[in-house]
């Protein structure tokens, strides 16, 4: 359950018709942006650099992805800008901000789920 007024939005380096395939593929009933120059992206304070392609983490990162069974499919978008999560409530107030510092990073997503569950 999301808090009053929480919404799930996804947003993409790629471009528009990107995203409406990822949204047709991936996202169910949440709602897909496309942000090419990658403006939110950089408000999020979210990296893109080659050290995090080649951090060594990644190395990490690909063999249990791999040892998982998934395989990396075509890039799409900006390979070089890393993702992360925001949490904002409705006044825009961010309750949670997780940055990825080297690609294929997880997700604390029992972190995600307690700062969208509805307070009180």
């Amino acid at each position: 359950m999301l808090a009053a007024g929480a919404r799930v939005l996804f947003v993409g380096t790629g471009l528009p018709a990107m995203a409406a395939d990822f949204a047709r593929t991936h996202a169910g009933q949440h709602a897909v942006f496309s942000d090419a120059q990658r403006q939110a992206f950089g408000a999020a304070g979210l990296r893109r650099s080659w050290w995090a392609f080649l951090h060594w983490r990644f190395v990490a990162n690909l063999w249990r992805a791999l040892c998982c069974g998934f395989r990396q499919g075509r890039i799409e978008g900006d390979a070089l800008q890393q993702g992360g999560v925001l949490v904002v409530d409705a006044r825009g107030q961010a309750l949670l901000a997780m940055a990825d510092a080297a690609m294929g990073d997880r997700l604390d997503l029992g972190a995600i789920v307690t700062a969208a569950r509805p307070s009180g």
